[in-house]
């Protein structure tokens, strides 16, 4: 999961906030997938995989939109 928390600290998906607290990645048991918690537990993102099968997306749950794409490489 290193790729991948790399990759959502640099989009600012995770963040690390001033007083130490940080955002976190998780697997979900209800919808098969990664999901994003800040740092009151509450869930923000879904790691999930695209269209094509192959790469990820992250989606907003509040939004319902994708804000990034992890590429396979």
């Amino acid at each position: 999961m290193g790729k991948i928390q790399e990759m959502l600290l640099k989009n600012g998906v995770i963040y690390k906030a001033p007083d130490g607290s940080t955002s976190y990645i998780e697997g979900s048991l209800v919808s098969n997938s990664l999901v994003v918690r800040n740092s009151s537990g509450w869930v923000t993102h879904r790691i999930e995989r695209s269209s094509n099968g192959v790469d990820l997306v992250v989606r907003n749950v509040s939004t319902g939109l994708v804000e990034t794409k992890i590429t396979a490489w």
